[in-house]
């Protein structure tokens, strides 16, 4: 789905193909953990999932980054 963020004149460099990578993994596990089970009602859940996504999506995919950066 993001493939086409960068490819709009269908090239991308290695550095945006990482952060795509990184991104993508971010967006995995924000989509996991909203599918996860707990005590909240439902509503409430997914509204503080994505709200928690929207904050740190961007922490997240650097996390994953730099741990895949690391010789």
């Amino acid at each position: 789905m993001l493939e086409k963020y960068y490819a709009y004149n269908g090239q991308m460099t290695e550095s945006q193909w990482k952060r795509l990578i990184a991104v993508q993994a971010a967006l995995e596990v924000a989509k996991e953990s909203a599918r996860a089970t707990t005590a909240c009602v439902r509503s409430d859940k997914v509204e503080n999932d994505l709200d928690f996504a929207a904050k740190k999506i961007e922490v997240l995919a650097d996390a994953i980054q730099s741990a895949l950066d690391i010789e």
